[in-house]
């Protein structure tokens, strides 16, 4: 697992976790929060052999999956849930999304990323995010069926 951490004045108010659904256990890290699929909503940068084999961490993967129609409206969109699930919330406690694609290498990655700038922007830097990348380590699945 590869955490990204992104420090405010205040607690860590937000962890958004990326995962991959055909990984084994993937599913029981599914707790509570929001939840979004990524599975079919966006083009899959796995197909593209360039690819294949890096992450939504490298910057080509990164905007390539950016550049996906409706993905930034997307991003803005979980990023407003997301704030708007931490204003219900008493202070202190943690709000959570998962982000989930079919390995946990590529899409959610990146959209993890982009939605934990966005809401950590959104709040001034006062709360701190984590992200969790829970399958980006693991070997490229192959394609499914």
């Amino acid at each position: 697992m590869q955490i990204t951490h992104l420090d405010g004045l205040g607690p860590v108010t937000a962890v958004i976790r990326s995962i991959g659904v055909r990984h084994d256990g993937a599913h029981q890290l599914v707790t509570d929060g929001l939840y979004l699929d990524l599975s079919k909503a966006l083009r899959n940068p796995a197909h593209d052999p360039a690819m294949r084999y890096l992450t939504g961490l490298h910057r080509e993967v990164y905007a390539h999956v950016l550049r996906t129609p409706g993905a930034r409206e997307l991003i803005a969109r979980t990023a407003v849930q997301l704030r708007a699930l931490a204003d219900e919330v008493p202070r202190g406690h943690l709000v959570r999304l998962t982000v989930a694609c079919q390995g946990g290498r590529h899409r959610s990655v990146a959209v993890a990323e982009a939605v934990a700038r966005r809401v950590w922007t959104a709040w001034g830097g006062e709360c701190g995010v984590d992200v969790e990348h829970h399958h980006i380590d693991h070997p490229v699945l192959p394609a499914s069926r």
